[in-house]
């Protein structure tokens, strides 16, 4: 044997060079991995040679090669092994930790995981039954120097990890090695504790050079082992017992390393895990010892010292996860203070709030965020938020808002010490942009929590911050530019002031404190920001912010209201010289538009105040509209729906109606006109009318059906905006006096009219046949009329192409651009926001029309006719909106009593043609999906996102369809939409009245089951998740209904099966489908046995399994009866070979490890007989026989 493993090793040698030799020839590296592979699986030698290999130190790679033989030997092979060689293995692996590696420091990483690796797969097979004498070996093993001493930590670690973490032993062997750990652990704590005791290097005062010779090897031997000591038990802080954690001196061995630059990060991560730990409240007590004067003090030094050099990557990291263990720490004080009796304010906590307060002001941002959590804790907390102390804290949270509140940190700027810190943080400025968005909302949660607490200062801070920004001029930061950017240091302070003030404002009113500010404090600030004049549109736009933050104080002050809608008012008319309609920069549309909305905002929040003036504000929306080079259409849009909230005031439905008939008389009039008409219900025209049959013209004056395409737009914005913000009085008595009620239905529920009915139902037909020219845009036909020029108008914007692909929107300055934007483009946002718009006005319709919308003749074949026309060549991103902005609210808000005549028509055609649509394209994602292009084209990217939302749409839909649904609507003032929630288990609730009609309907049901349970086996896990309840209901209800044949029973089951096939790997999903599969089985089996056949198509299900699995399932006089967890384990197994895995599981080599001997045997006592214990006559006969005449004890039960 000699002999052969001699000449095998230089074999073996020379082809791991090969494999491993860059400039080696691929079919050669090809040719020797073949060689190691073929030695690996069949050679009896491996175990030879991977110890003869384990010599070579000067060859590391042919080490490595040579213990990675004896690990997969172990692996593999070790069941075959016998004793004697089991033992040898055992003996030699031990061996190489003993005296068969490099030192400490010269040694290969990858040398020493493998070696440990080796071990760790010998204790897995053999601990604690068959070698009880492991930790005593490898503490032994210790005793030899810091290099088998870090090998040891090394076992311990990886042990747990597969143990713990991975969990990849059977879970017999995983609970036998836990136990064997849980039962070592004070041995093994207490032997951690000792090893960082004995490799100590806090005894030198700096770090010896390496001319020491022996006071440098012996400094970095012990840090090499304090560093493996603290990274081993990172493995086992956040599971073990927390006693043995507190029971040694644990906590400020930790505290201590933090001073050391070596071991600090690694320490901090350890103390990090322990301060997250869960579980009981009371055993979490003894975490508070870091609360200790010595505690807080090392913490706190380690963290000033950091600070000084925490531009470096590792100091900084380091100032990380000391801020996340401060933090934490505080969390667990919010959850014991309180709740446990004995624990009160800890004696350092003004200490403690001054480091998480300094924390909290650190020029990094990412490190400041972490601290604004544990803030809104404190100041949510019953006690805390009372306390003297964090009450003292408060006004220096205002001041710290003052100065983190400004949008600077930019990674590509360098205005800000944040900037440093940012580019060791983020990658771009886009990166940057959305984390400041968080950072700033979180900011000011703190601040409106802190404003209920104390409102004066709240006040007193945003009072004074206000006052200086309105004192200083405009400074642009730039003396060649007149105007600022979103760099300016005015924009910015202003910016800032502006969020700061809003988030008080918010909760000033609310706080039931009593150091309330005076009311004329502020209205003397209204007054004061109304009275500075700001021609920056950047400063304007702020201001109106700050305008808007004040109106509470409208109430105190009536008289006020004329001043602030003047200055309203002229910034929506704002603009700069030299500038016009068709010339007015980004940042001047921003602000005139932001004006409009204060205007929506004022009306609908404070119309007692507005509808005395109503008169005078819509005289002068008319007059300042009758300019055409004033307002823009969109903002024509948005002042009108203010004057809409506030005409609802009247509370009287003949003066809405006829105010609404005023308004929307020129739309009309151009709604319903010839050219329209033409246009809207003729394609060609239509393509004609808007110019996209034609080149693209430049520039836009010249530009004629530019016009047409500013109607159409006009007109859609307006019917939108009278639909959504006119409605009845929400007083009931009030909708009565004004003659809003309609009728009373048979239950009793009132019906209310809205007074735009009768306008916008005029309308109604036109914009349905508009809704089908567009989606005859897509028609091949038509398609073929397009101007090639405009191809990509008709493709989804790139924004939110850059939105599903993951990448952040560019972060660039366009405030001052003037949107000149190409032909090609304006065609692009002209076809979106008129198919959005219109979907929105369908949508709107349902609620804000009622019942006489739902009421109106041959409603469902009108819209069958036209917005439910060419969906099959309706891109996804088109047939989404429809979807989600239409039909679900449409079926959500339909009267019961029109479910027949106003939902189940469309249901009939919609659901068979969805089913057909996704099933394509299902078809093809699947199809690229097995070609396995690591290299797909972004657009197919999207398009596969786009058909997996298109498909969670749909699905959510049927849910609404088949089961009742709660409705909660949005508060934005703009563009709000109604929010339809679903619940999130709908396996347990009963179907609604209209899916149990759906499910008796021929032509929705076999569509509609298809379609769900085809979801069971899409790649798409949500899809799937939210399919298995949808599943089971209306498979309960149609059993019910007494519908399904053989063939239906069989693919309902066969569904299931496939979709564990395809999820499976998904645990979470993976159980839904097996509850799924069971309850299916367990519903259908009496009266299909066909299942069954099903089952024998499952690789090792015999017919004997089935039968045990039937009779234990469905005997209904089984005295031993299964509970559902049982049931589902029985399911499992059956189809154990089914289920899928993931790819990396699915052709891994399975590793077999054999039972041992039981850890306790609990042995039953044996109960001998009575008569064997007690051979005596015991008298047990005479209680039963009647002696001097008293009577037994039958006798006694008788009378």
């Amino acid at each position: 044997m000699e002999s052969q493993v001699s000449v095998m090793v230089p074999t073996l040698v020379s082809a791991v060079e090969t494999v491993m030799n860059p400039i080696a020839a691929q079919q050669d590296r090809q040719s020797a991995q073949q060689i190691l592979e073929e030695f690996k699986e069949s050679s009896p030698y491996c175990v030879q040679c991977g110890l003869k290999l384990s010599q070579y130190y000067d060859n590391p790679v042919a080490r490595h090669f040579g213990l990675q033989l004896l690990e997969h030997s172990i692996k593999f092979r070790w069941n075959s092994f016998t004793e004697e060689e089991k033992e040898q293995l055992k003996k030699s692996s031990l061996e190489i930790i003993e005296k068969g590696t490099l030192g400490i420091i010269h040694e290969q990483i990858y040398i020493k995981d493998v070696i440990s690796r080796i071990i760790v797969e010998i204790i897995k097979r053999e601990w604690p039954q068959l070698w009880p004498t492991l930790l005593a070996d490898l503490y032994n093993l210790c005793q030899h120097g810091a290099t088998q001493t870090e090998l040891v930590l090394k076992i311990y670690l990886r042990l747990v990890e597969d143990v713990v973490s991975f969990m990849n032993l059977p879970t017999t062997r995983r609970r036998e090695v836990l136990q064997g750990l849980t039962g070592k652990m004070e041995d093994l704590f207490e032997f951690f504790l000792n090893l960082l005791e004995k490799y100590r290097i806090d005894f030198y005062k700096t770090e010896p050079i390496v001319s020491d010779g022996a006071q440098w090897t012996q400094y970095h031997n012990n840090l090499e082992v304090s560093r493996a000591v603290l990274s081993t038990l990172t493995g086992y802080l956040d599971w073990v017992n927390m006693s043995h954690i507190f029971s040694k001196d644990l906590l400020h061995r930790l505290c201590l390393m933090l001073s050391n630059k070596h071991l600090q990060l690694s320490a901090a991560e350890c103390l990090l895990l322990i301060v997250t730990r869960k579980g009981k409240v009371e055993e979490r007590k003894p975490l508070l010892i870091l609360f200790s004067e010595n505690a807080m003090s090392l913490i706190w030094n380690s963290a000033i010292e950091a600070d000084h050099t925490s531009k470096e990557e590792h100091y900084y990291l380091f100032l990380k996860r000391l801020c996340q263990v401060i933090i934490e720490l505080g969390k667990q004080l919010c959850a014991m203070w309180g709740p446990v009796v004995d624990v009160k304010q800890p004696d350092t906590f003004n200490k403690y709030l001054e480091a998480v307060l300094a924390f909290t002001q650190h020029p990094g941002q990412m490190i400041s965020s972490y601290t604004l959590s544990l803030w809104c804790s404190f100041l949510q907390h019953n006690v805390i938020s009372q306390d003297e102390i964090l009450l003292s804290f408060i006004p220096r949270l205002f001041e710290t808002a003052s100065k983190t509140l400004y949008k600077v940190g930019f990674p590509s700027q360098n205005n800000s010490p944040s900037c440093d810190y940012s580019r060791l943080e983020f990658d771009c400025d886009e990166e940057f942009n959305m984390f400041f968005a968080k950072y700033r909302s979180e900011w000011s949660n703190v601040l409106r929590l802190s404003t209920i607490l104390n409102p004066g200062i709240a006040f007193q801070f945003a009072n004074q911050w206000l006052q200086s920004v309105l004192s200083k001029g405009i400074d642009s930061g730039n003396d060649a530019a007149n105007h600022c950017t979103l760099s300016s240091p005015s924009f910015l302070e202003w910016d800032a002031a502006s969020c700061f003030l809003e988030s008080v404002m918010s909760r000033l009113f609310v706080s039931k404190a009593e150091n309330k500010p005076e009311l004329h404090l502020g209205v003397d600030l209204l007054h004061s920001v109304l009275s500075f004049e700001a021609n920056d549109p950047l400063v304007l736009s702020s201001l109106l912010s700050c305008i808007s933050a004040l109106f509470p104080y409208l109430s105190q002050t009536p008289q006020t209201l004329p001043v602030v809608l003047k200055k309203i008012f002229s910034a929506v008319t704002f603009s700069q010289d030299g500038q016009t309609k068709a010339t007015r920069s980004r940042a001047v549309k921003n602000v005139r538009q932001h004006a409009c909305s204060i205007v929506v905002k004022i009306s609908k929040q404070y119309t007692d105040l507005i509808f005395p003036v109503f008169d005078q504000l819509y005289t002068h929306i008319k007059e300042i509209g009758r300019d055409s080079e004033q307002l823009s259409q969109m903002e024509k849009c948005i002042l009108m729906e203010a004057l809409i909230l506030v005409s609802n005031k009247f509370c009287n439905f003949e003066k809405q109606s006829a105010f609404i008939d005023e308004m929307l008389k020129p739309v009309k009039d151009l709604w319903i006109s010839q050219d329209f008409k033409e246009a809207f219900w003729s394609t060609e025209k239509f393509m004609s009318y808007i110019g996209v049959d034609r080149a693209p013209v430049e520039p836009s004056s010249a530009d004629t059906c530019g016009i047409n395409r500013s109607h159409i737009s006009c007109c859609i914005n307006t019917i939108l905006a009278v639909m959504k913000r006119s409605k009845w009085p929400d007083n009931p008595q009030e909708a009565s006096n004004g003659g809003f009620v309609m009728c009373s239905l048979q239950d009793g529920t009132v019906v209310y009219r809205n007074p735009a009915t009768s306008h916008v139902s005029l309308l109604l037909e036109n914009l349905l046949y508009l809704m089908k020219t567009m989606n005859a845009l897509y028609h091949p036909d038509y398609l073929q009329g397009r101007h090639p020029e405009f191809t990509k108008s008709y493709e989804m914007n790139e924004i939110e192409k850059l939105t599903i692909l993951g990448i952040p929107p560019p972060c660039v300055d366009l405030t001052q651009s003037v949107d000149s934007k190409k032909p090609v483009d304006r065609m692009q946002i002209f076809l979106t926001t008129t198919h959005d718009n219109s979907c929105h006005i369908l949508g709107n319709a349902g609620q804000c029309l009622g019942y006489e919308f739902y009421k109106e003749p041959n409603l469902s074949q009108l819209l069958l006719n036209t917005v439910f026309t060419n969906l099959q060549n309706l891109p996804d991103f088109r047939t989404k909106l429809i979807i989600r902005v239409f039909v679900k609210p449409y079926v959500q808000h339909c009267p019961k009593d029109c479910y027949s005549t106003a939902v189940i028509p469309i249901l009939e055609v919609l659901c068979p043609t969805f089913y057909q649509i996704l099933s394509t394209k299902w078809q093809l994602i699947i199809q690229r999906t097995s070609e396995e292009d690591d290299n797909k084209e972004s657009q197919e990217v999207v398009d596969d996102h786009l058909t997996r939302q298109l498909t969670k749409e749909y699905l959510d839909l049927l849910v609404n369809v088949t089961h009742d649904r709660k409705t909660i609507e949005s508060s934005d003032d703009i563009g709000d939409e109604e929010v339809i929630q679903t619940p999130a288990n709908p396996r347990e609730e009963t179907l609604s009245l209209l899916g149990q009609m759906c499910l008796k309907n021929e032509s929705i049901y076999p569509s509609l089951l298809m379609f769900v349970y085809s979801c069971l086996s899409w790649s798409d896990t949500s899809v799937a998740n939210r399919a298995t309840g949808l599943c089971y209901s209306t498979l309960k209800q149609f059993h019910a209904d007494q519908n399904i044949t053989n063939d239906l029973a069989l693919y309902f089951f066969r569904s299931v099966l496939k979709g564990l096939h395809t999820h499976g790997q998904h645990e979470e999903l993976q159980s839904s489908l097996l509850l799924l599969g069971l309850q299916t089985y367990e519903l259908l089996r009496p009266q299909y046995p066909e299942l069954t056949q099903v089952l024998l198509q499952v690789p090792n299900c015999t017919e004997d399994l089935i039968q045990g699995f039937d009779v234990k399932l469905l005997q209904p006089n089984n005295q031993k009866q299964f509970n559902e967890k049982k049931k589902k384990d029985a399911f499992k197994k059956l189809v154990a070979d089914i289920i899928g895995k993931s790819i990396g599981q699915m052709f891994k080599r399975e590793i077999h490890y054999r039972d041992l001997p039981t850890l306790f045997t609990v042995s039953r006592k044996k109960h001998l007989p009575l008569d064997s214990v007690e051979p005596h006559n015991m008298g047990l006969c005479d209680l039963f026989t009647p002696s001097n005449g008293a009577p037994t004890f039958i006798n006694q039960e008788l009378d």
